[in-house]
């Protein structure tokens, strides 16, 4: 074919040829660019099943763009010479090398090791553009030297996604018993023919890792069918045993690597970049120097004014990267700053896996400010830190939206887990597995798990209401507690959660919650919230023998119970972190608690706290203690931005429902037990319309104005209310279930109420029935169901499509649906005409305007007003249509960017109790 000129594309040379496809150079006529372009050959023209294959290839390798992976331009096809029909090629980046077996050969001869720097550098490109690939889903399946193209500048870059496979499907391609793959680089699954995720591709770089460093092949049978048998029965010989001066190191991340069953390989390719990084950087001479002395007292230069030396570990950087002060030792790698001007940088190196070198290592506190963009929110556990201290896990909120990160040990980045979103102001739950390389997470009403080295999040279970907690234990259960019933236990794999503790109504118990598993693996502290608190300083902790069903009660005021090695409970109350001692064989406390310092943030609303320690005693928390949550405000807000005050005092409000004549407001006020006020408006006064007993909240008007419907605790489940607004007459109770309920609307009618059950859209006949019913139920969570002004049609919020957005559809028919947001949205609201639908997206308010005649329409949104920067949510509208009520909810002070880290806690911890 050279000389040919196909589409814009002249054949120049013949490059090489393989099993999937012949390749040449060419020259793009168009662009004037060298190209490659890959045939599949006239042998396997005919085969549709090749074909398929080969169009995957193309599509696989062309939705990714990493600088380690050979870009896919176009895919096309031409007439066959001799009249063969229709023949197909791949127009691909042309790379100015050679592949990494000719590089190997011409390097090393084939049978020596590969130089280690280079070998080093190679493996780790390789794995990151293997960990592009896994992380869009993509398993390669066909990882070999003769599929690495290295380019003159050393650039390795993957070819030959052939053999890929879109991970999460079922592929029709590659039917099920057959192998695919190279013999001698597949893994043990594909050669018996299972299915091969992308723990398969991480065998296989194994193998050409060893190969590198070694010079020859792990498995080497004689012949394909005991080479087979080799890779899937045989241990690969030592590296070391064959090159007896590679570092041991080494030897254990490709022995990690090529371990028979893929649960016991690396879960992820980005560790094993990490780990080959981190070897590069510890075998360079420039390695970190370990410690520092400083004379008390003095301030480092480079360090903020205010902190000394005395008070920080040994090194400290200087404002950069997000960070400006960071603990030492391997966590975070947290490198050192300026400790003479012009000098080098410090680093000390923590491994929290390793047994100290003394038992006299120095206790460090330093508190680690990140950037003003990473604003941990308060109310809920914004925290965590891994078994390991390899990976610290932190949510962050950004204007309406909150989102899980994880911050590894080796790098000054922060990642986000996929799939963790939720809209400010929800609570967040996030607990480590027991050997810290997986986490699960609460993002709303669902668990999930994701690995720390990344991937799309694999849903656990749905929790059926509100959780309060999340634990991971060593069982290979996941705990979690519930706002108004008991710890529930489900398997990590998924499943049904199943009930753990039993709440006594007797004593007034009506929620469970924050399980900690202790280490005999069959007791869990929990913390216990009665229907009379007003603070979770009132609350009590206790231990469950899992097993004979025995309960303690441990401590009476107090929450968010951990159980230390050194034989403590930690735990909190009020502003303080708090430890007692514990016999962990008679499940008893055994001494009077102290008060260790203040920190943890404690939320008083719901036990909440922000603490966490490793294995071996590094702590991690919030250096701050309860302050005022009564900051929430409500406000007229107009079109033009201006404000104005609706209510006079600031309170822990947090939804403010405008009854229908404008005159008054249904206040949702938080407290441990939160309770519903009226305000009237125009009087200024303030009235309690329920009194404890549980949570009451999620206030509705009644059309005519004369009630308030809402939900509250009054059982094992929020259910629906609902009471004059006067208070007169008494509680009456509408729905009865063992689900929580939460309603939103009603329709114009006043007949019909929509409410939210276990993320899906509910109806409850107000018109005599007394009977509900399922309006809107799917996978995904839908939530804010908004009848407009004729009740014709329904708006409502749902997260379908991977993060929330404004839809309509159609009442009571759901003949029509539309999405009427696009790049997020939430919180919609009619205006009194029902011909403009306004919803939330970020910090601005968008417009729809809606056309319902015949045939419904609606314009494309525009944006009409922008919220408070400190943070905002609309509540309400006016019945004239010309302004809105908000709740300003003050972010800045509500959060915080900062954490404290303590290295050696446990020797602290202990010293506190000396001589009791």
């Amino acid at each position: 074919m050279t000389g040919e000129t196909i589409s814009q594309y002249k054949i120049l040379e013949k490059l090489g040829e393989g099993g999937m496809g012949v390749v040449y150079m060419a020259r793009d006529t168009k662009l004037d660019r060298d190209v490659a372009l890959k045939f599949l050959p006239p042998h396997m023209a005919a085969s549709e099943q090749d074909k398929a294959r080969f169009v995957q290839e193309a599509k696989a390798a062309a939705a990714l763009n990493h600088p380690n992976v050979c870009s896919i331009i176009d895919i096309q096809e031409h007439d066959a010479p001799g009249g063969g029909g229709k023949q197909m090629f791949i127009v691909m980046e042309f790379v100015d090398g050679m592949t990494l077996r000719q590089k190997v050969e011409s390097t090393a001869g084939g049978s020596q090791p590969y130089p280690l720097k280079q070998a080093i550098e190679l493996g780790i490109q390789v794995a990151d553009g293997l960990a592009a690939a896994h992380e869009r889903g993509i398993v390669h399946r066909d990882v070999k030297p003769e599929n690495i193209m290295v380019r003159r500048d050393g650039i390795a870059q993957i070819m030959d996604f052939g053999l890929a496979k879109l991970r999460g499907t079922i592929s029709r391609i590659t039917k099920a018993g057959s192998t695919v793959g190279t013999a001698g680089y597949m893994s043990p699954e594909q050669v018996q023919g299972l299915d091969a995720d992308h723990r398969s591709d991480i065998f296989s770089l194994g193998v050409m890792l060893y190969e590198l460093l070694t010079g020859r092949l792990p498995f080497k049978g004689v012949h394909e069918t005991a080479l087979m048998y080799e890779i899937v029965n045989v241990e690969a010989e030592p590296m070391s045993a064959v090159n007896p001066g590679l570092d041991p190191e080494l030897d254990r991340i490709v022995y990690e690597c090529l371990q028979k069953d893929p649960e016991e390989r690396y879960q992820s390719v980005k560790e094993i970049s990490r780990d080959l990084k981190r070897f590069r950087r510890e075998s360079s001479k420039a390695r970190m120097s370990r410690t520092f002395p400083a004379q008390s007292g003095t301030r480092i230069p480079g360090t903020p004014a205010g902190v000394s030396s005395a008070s920080m570990p040994a090194g400290v950087i200087t404002p950069g990267s997000g960070v400006t002060e960071k603990p030492s030792r391997e966590w975070l790698i947290w490198s050192a700053g300026a400790f003479i001007a012009g000098l080098a940088v410090i680093a000390f190196l923590w491994q929290p896996w390793r047994v100290p070198d003394t038992p006299s290592e120095p206790v460090t506190r330093v508190t680690i400010r990140f950037s003003d963009e990473v604003l941990i929110p308060i109310g809920t556990q914004g925290i965590e830190i891994s078994p390991n201290g390899k990976f610290m896990s932190l949510v962050v909120q950004s204007g309406l939206e909150g989102k899980l990160y994880l911050r590894p040990s080796d790098r000054e980045s922060l990642e986000p887990v996929l799939g963790s979103s939720v809209p400010a102001g929800q609570v967040y739950y996030h607990h480590f597995s027991p050997d810290g390389e997986w986490i699960a997470f609460c993002p709303g009403n669902t668990i999930k798990k994701a690995s720390v080295f990344g991937g799309a999040a694999v849903n656990v279970c749905d929790v059926g209401g509100q959780p309060r907690g999340l634990w991971w234990g060593t069982d290979g259960y996941i705990y979690f507690g519930h706002i108004s019933s008991v710890i529930y236990g489900v398997s990590a794999s998924g499943g049904v959660p199943e009930p753990v503790t039993t709440l006594d109504s007797s004593a007034g118990e009506i929620s469970h919650r924050f399980p900690a598993l202790l280490p005999d693996g069959k007791s869990v502290l929990y913390t216990i919230k009665f229907n009379n608190i007003t603070t979770f300083e009132e609350a009590a902790i206790a231990v469950l023998d899992m097993k004979s069903g025995k309960k303690k009660t441990l401590i009476r005021g107090g929450s968010y119970a951990r159980y230390a090695s050194t034989g403590h409970i930690i735990y909190v109350k009020g502003s303080y972190l708090y430890a007692v001692p514990f016999d962990l064989k008679r499940m008893e406390v055994t001494g009077p608690p102290k008060k260790l310092f203040k920190g943890g943030w404690m939320n008083p609303f719901s036990g909440d706290a922000n603490v966490s320690f490793t294995n071996n005693g590094t702590l991690l928390y919030i250096p701050r203690g309860i302050e005022s949550y009564s900051v929430s405000r409500i406000k007229w807000i107009d079109f033009q931005g201006n404000t104005s005050p609706l209510v006079d005092t600031t309170n822990a409000y947090w939804v403010a429902a405008l009854s229908p004549d404008g005159e008054k407001l249904a206040l949702h006020v938080q407290a441990a037990n939160d309770d519903i006020w009226v305000y009237h408006i125009g009087r200024k006064s303030l009235t309690r319309l329920t009194f404890g007993g549980g949570n009451s909240g999620s206030p509705v008007w009644g059309s005519d104005g004369k009630y308030i419907i809402y939900s509250a605790e009054r059982g094992v489940a929020s259910n629906i209310y609902r009471k004059a607004w006067d208070g007169s007459g008494g509680e009456q109770r509408l729905t009865n279930t063992g689900k929580s309920q939460y309603p939103r609307s009603l329709s114009a009618d006043g007949k019909t109420l929509s409410f939210i059950q276990d993320g899906d859209i509910w109806m409850l006949d107000l018109g005599g029935g007394g009977t509900s019913f399922v309006f809107l139920e799917t996978p995904a969570v839908e939530s804010d169901p908004v009848f407009s002004p004729d009740s014709r049609y329904l708006a409502y919020e749902s997260n379908e499509s991977g993060r929330y957005e404004v839809y309509i559809v159609s009442y009571p028919s759901k003949s029509g649906k539309w999405q009427i947001s696009s790049g997020g949205g939430t919180n919609p609201i009619w205006n009194p005409s029902g011909n403009i639908l306004y919803f939330a997206q970020g910090t601005s308010i968008q417009a729809v305007d809606i056309r319902a005649g015949a045939a419904f329409d609606f314009s494309a949104p525009r944006r009409v007003l922008d919220l408070p920067p400190e943070g905002a949510a609309l509540t309400g509208i006016s019945p004239d249509g010309k302004r809105f009520a908000m709740v300003t909810l003050p972010y800045a002070e509500l959060g915080t960017s900062e954490v404290t880290l303590v290295t050696e806690w446990f020797t602290e911890l202990k010293n506190a109790f000396a001589g009791q």
